[in-house]
């Protein structure tokens, strides 16, 4: 036995020198091959016997501001060899997603049971390999090394793992073996997520990251892994997906299920432009006509809106005068031959729905609690899904149809909350027309509270130059809000 743990401590002593002896072989204008730069990181954290011990892993990790005192993430991870795992999310917000048997899925309280389906998917079962580095000959088996770099004032070999279509790139320090950084680039070219190692932690026998300087766009944390354990999962159950999930998965092969709601909302922003059109939409000038069609009556109407939450709308109605709406972005306020001025809190704006607020469309989620699918239904000829809104602050639910053909809104029905109670108010989107990059609804028929009308657009301007003087407090509004704080909140 002895013999044998002394030929044991030989042939690794061997590997060793053959690694560090592989590298330092190299010429200073030639870069040595991915396999020596990998194979040493597997030898000296741990080796491929240590890496290959283990069948599953879990991590409880958390991620903290860079001055410590906001803790922006916590979750638990458990992964097998085999590829199945489930990440509990605690914060920033509740939810859980995984991978088992092949089916990649989600759940959150927004918006339910999740099945990730094409390159969502595909991302999914790359993106949690259970202890990978020991695999990589045949998950990486065209990896190079592309340049020697340094990092936290260390060379290291900056290694492109390959074949990935997350671009992943890690680079090792070349006196130590050890990783320095790893990051993912979108197809795009874009830095997705990278994570410098700061410090290690070893257990049983194998070293590991421990606290990791997280960047994810303009974010940047501390990740630490709080505490990790080895093959001591109950298995399937702690890996295996929620009651929810599955039952949503006996729906979708029952030839059941409706589609997530998360999934409609998304493809009616990609349908309707893209969530980057929408992030250059500055300032809309809509014009066009109204017609109350139970009275037989039309109205010209116009709305200005910026980005900054500044807006103002004017209708003309025969017999009746001008009726005008806006805020300045801090008092709302509104204006009538009747009623008079009023000035009121921004919160009570209603407007006509003409214009969107692009924030407000593309960062959906912050706005919502939940949002569920709820049926079919064929509204007009179209064929609908019907998706249940409800608010983050609890102030009114919406119900939402979005056509089955065309994936954009085809109906939203809501009661909006005004000075005489709630108002119950349906818009139907029965038209669409192209406007820088765009689609921008052009006809919209009015119920409300009972009353029917129908705008109809001759002139939508997006990101024109508006004149700011516009969205002025008139006086008489200006006064009043001086009068009366509320007003100004």
């Amino acid at each position: 036995m002895k013999q044998r743990k002394t030929g044991f401590r030989r042939l690794l002593a061997a590997s060793l020198l053959f690694a560090a002896g592989t590298l330092a072989a190299a010429r200073p204008n030639e870069l040595p091959p991915a396999k020596a730069v990998l194979d040493r990181y597997v030898t000296v954290t741990g080796g491929d016997a240590a890496w290959h011990s283990r069948r599953t892993e879990h991590e409880e990790i958390e991620g903290r501001s860079l001055d410590g005192k906001d803790v922006l993430l916590r979750a638990g991870i458990s992964l097998t060899r085999q590829g199945d795992f489930i990440s509990n999310v605690q914060l920033p917000e509740a939810g859980s997603e995984g991978v088992y048997k092949g089916v990649a899925w989600s759940w959150t309280p927004l918006s339910g049971p999740r099945i990730r389906k094409g390159p969502d998917r595909d991302e999914a079962l790359r993106a949690r390999r259970m202890l990978e580095e020991a695999d990589w000959h045949s998950l990486y088996p065209k990896s190079r090394v592309e340049a020697i770099e340094t990092i936290n004032g260390k060379p290291c070999y900056r290694v492109a793992l390959l074949p990935s279509p997350e671009q992943k790139t890690e680079w090792f320090d070349l006196a130590t073996g050890l990783l320095e950084k790893r990051s993912l680039v979108s197809s795009g070219g874009a830095v997705l997520e990278s994570y410098t190692v700061e410090t290690w932690r070893v257990q049983d026998g194998l070293r590991q990251p421990a606290t990791l300087l997280a960047e994810r766009g303009d974010l940047r944390y501390r990740l630490s892994i709080l505490r990790v354990s080895y093959n001591d999962l109950h298995l399937p159950d702690d890996v295996r997906y929620p009651a929810p999930v599955e039952s949503y998965l006996n729906e979708q092969r029952a030839g059941v299920a409706l589609p997530n709601a998360e999934d409609l909302i998304e493809r009616h922003i990609f349908e309707s432009g893209g969530a980057t059109a929408y992030e250059r939409l500055k300032t809309q000038r809509i014009t066009g006509t109204l017609n109350f069609l139970s009275r037989n009556m039309q109205a010209r109407t116009e709305t200005l809106s910026s980005g900054d939450g500044r807006y103002y709308q004017w209708v003309d109605i025969p017999g009746l005068g001008r009726q005008e709406e806006g805020s300045d972005g801090r008092v709302a306020w509104e204006r009538s031959p009747v009623l008079g001025p009023r000035a009121k809190p921004r919160r009570n704006l209603t407007g006509l729905g003409l214009t969107m607020d692009a924030a407000e469309v593309i960062g959906w989620r912050y706005l919502v609690r939940e949002v569920r699918t709820e049926a079919i239904e064929k509204l007009d000829g179209h064929d609908c899904y019907r998706v249940r809104v409800s608010s983050r602050n609890g102030s009114q639910t919406a119900l939402r149809w979005y056509d089955r053909k065309t994936g954009l809104l085809y109906r939203t029905s809501v009661s909006a909350k005004t000075a005489m109670g709630d108002v119950p108010t349906v818009l139907t989107y029965q038209a669409w027309r192209e406007v820088e990059g765009l689609k921008w609804p052009v006809q919209i028929h009015m119920a409300v509270s009972g009353q029917e009308l129908l705008f109809t657009a001759d002139d939508v301007q997006l990101n024109s130059r508006l004149d700011d003087t516009v969205f002025d407090l008139p006086d008489e509004i200006r006064k009043l809000a001086a009068d009366d704080p509320a007003a100004q909140q």
